[in-house]
């Protein structure tokens, strides 16, 4: 199953994230990396596809895998300085079939 790699940059007055959508299946699994020395959280509108509203960095940083499917708006919050955020997207779509199933 793949794993998808989600970069996370914070400066000081901006975050970059790439890539801004991510689409996945559920049979994969996906983690935030972050590309300098400042941390951050991730907050889910709702439960989130892996179960859980809010990852502080260390579960943000570890694999996770998706519970349910759907379209899912999320905010990275940076823990130096909480009021900079930025709301990329993750969609998680079933895994195709194969045909004759």
């Amino acid at each position: 199953m793949p794993t998808h790699k989600i970069s996370v940059t914070v400066e000081a007055d901006v975050i970059h994230v790439e890539p801004e959508t991510l689409v996945m299946t559920t049979l994969d699994d996906a983690h935030w990396t972050p590309t300098n020395g400042r941390r951050f959280t991730i907050e889910f509108d709702g439960d989130g596809p892996f179960g859980n509203r809010h990852l502080d960095h260390a579960a943000a940083t570890s694999h996770q895998k998706p519970r349910v499917k759907g379209r899912f708006k999320y905010t990275v919050v940076s823990e130096e300085n909480p009021g900079l955020r930025l709301d990329p997207v993750i969609i998680v779509d079933p895994p195709p079939t194969t045909k004759g199933e």
